[in-house]
């Protein structure tokens, strides 16, 4: 099964929300960033002000550490929660993009960005998850939810082949989720 990369999605996430690169810097240190490096099995935070190191904080795992990385550069708890639930989710994706493709599913079977012809689609708007089947432009078999752990549950059950199927693939992306944390 691929290696899902925590410090990837979390630039990836940074990126598409707008943080400029100068306020961050995963993997290295930067001067006047909050940083986030791993050094052996630790995982450490830091702020960089006039070459020296503020604020360190070690990690055992790498979720946290990029939690934290998260907390320092937004200015408020509500784009902290905002961000942190982009993270979340962006994680969840990958993980069960993985777990799907280790169980054969083709990527043509499923959309985890919106509408794709002939496809079980899942997409985000303002307050809930739609997860669909995509067909001549439109979409049957709607439901809503709201959390992102249901709609994947949803979309896997749709994708799925059989119940035994659909069984190995829950737990698959339950296992590889918690094994993250």
């Amino acid at each position: 099964m691929a290696k899902i990369r925590m410090k990837e999605i979390l630039q990836q996430v940074l990126e598409n929300v707008g943080i400029p690169e100068g306020y961050y810097s995963i993997g290295s240190y930067k001067e006047g960033s909050t940083c986030m490096e791993k050094v052996g099995k630790k995982y450490i935070v830091y702020d960089v002000k006039s070459t020296e190191r503020y604020e360190s904080i070690e990690y055992k795992n790498e979720l946290e550490a990029c939690t934290e990385l998260i907390r320092r550069i937004v200015k408020n708890n509500k784009d902290f929660e905002i961000l942190r639930q982009e993270f979340y989710d962006c994680r969840a994706k990958a993980v069960l993009k993985a777990v799907l493709d280790d169980k054969g599913i083709p990527r043509k079977y499923y959309s985890l960005e919106g509408y794709v012809e002939d496809a079980v689609c899942m997409e985000k708007n303002n307050k809930n998850y739609i997860v669909y089947i995509g067909k001549k432009g439109n979409k049957y078999n709607v439901s809503k939810h709201s959390n992102i752990s249901k709609t994947l549950l949803k979309l896997i059950s749709e994708v799925a082949q059989s119940y035994a199927q659909e069984e190995k693939i829950v737990e698959a992306f339950i296992n590889k989720l918690y094994k993250m944390v």
